[in-house]
């Protein structure tokens, strides 16, 4: 189970080798991967079933933008990464602002996506986007979902399934982000907005990275739905414009149920959010459209 019980003495070992105390280390989330502060760097742990090879990957991502100058999170210099510790994947990263007190804006993060998207094809092998098998799979392997709403979920992406397949993207493919959001994203400490965690780097449709940030403006708080003219006007295509956008904002939508559906265990808030997302694709009430972040 990925649990911080479990990553604690990861991290502890990880702040031995790099001369660090463990005993003033915050926990900045634990979900997908657990993620620490301590000092001047981030230590991140995936679990234990996550493949050093795409973590391996991630790195070479990370290598590459940062040669090229791409605003981005650098990885700690004088380590070979990513380290195996305790049957963990970690990675150790430059500790930047997280930019509580000066949040990177969705106008911000419109630019960094226009920039990376106009970027080549890196010279490291990345994964396709596959969501449809993806949301199949998580959906399968939940423990919190009931048959009922196994059921629901399945027949929905069996709806936007066929869409995806006859969909035709006029930003066309390149590298994409996967999941850009602001909370993706932080400031140096000089102020410079960059984008973070690329675990899911990915070639795919670049309107993949666009549906990402207008379900988080609609659905999360803040920025609210009328950030997302902001991103428009900062990335320099409208969206909205392309009939499919909002089939594909629902597969994305979908995507996001199912992916945490499998990270939540049973009886837990972020099981109780998980039920709270597959109420709102009945039932539209207001009081469900908006969402919690995980």
């Amino acid at each position: 189970m990925f649990v911080e019980a479990r990553t604690r003495p990861v991290l502890a070992e990880v702040c031995r080798l790099l001369g660090y105390s463990d005993s003033n280390a915050i926990l900045l989330r634990h979900h997908t991967n657990a993620v620490y502060a301590v000092d001047d760097v981030v230590v991140k742990i995936a679990p234990g079933d996550h493949d050093l090879e795409r973590v391996r990957g991630m790195v070479a991502v990370v290598d590459w933008l940062v040669a090229r100058g791409f605003p981005t999170v650098g990885l700690h210099p004088g380590l070979s990464q990513p380290m195996r510790v305790g049957g963990y994947a970690v990675t150790v990263w430059q500790r930047l602002d997280p930019a509580q007190d000066d949040p990177i804006t969705v106008s911000e993060l419109g630019s960094l996506l226009r920039d990376l998207h106009a970027l080549p094809a890196p010279p490291v092998p990345l994964p396709s986007l596959r969501p449809i098998h993806g949301i199949e799979r998580a959906v399968t392997r939940s423990e919190i979902l009931n048959g009922k709403e196994q059921d629901l979920l399945m027949g929905r992406l069996e709806a936007l399934a066929a869409g995806w397949d006859a969909m035709r993207f006029p930003r066309g493919t390149s590298m994409i982000q996967s999941d850009p959001q602001i909370r993706n994203a932080l400031r140096r400490f000089d102020g410079t907005p960059v984008l973070a965690d690329w675990d899911g780097a990915a070639l795919g449709p670049r309107e993949w990275d666009i549906a990402t940030v207008a379900v988080h403006c609609r659905r999360f708080d803040p920025p609210g739905p009328d950030a997302f003219a902001g991103f428009t006007a900062a990335y320099g295509w409208d969206a909205t414009s392309w009939p499919r956008f909002e089939e594909l904002c629902q597969l994305r939508e979908l995507q996001m149920i199912a992916t945490n559906a499998r990270k939540s265990r049973p009886g837990t808030e972020a099981a109780d959010e998980v039920r709270h997302r597959i109420a709102g694709l009945v039932d539209d009430a207001a009081e469900l459209r908006r969402w919690h972040i995980l």
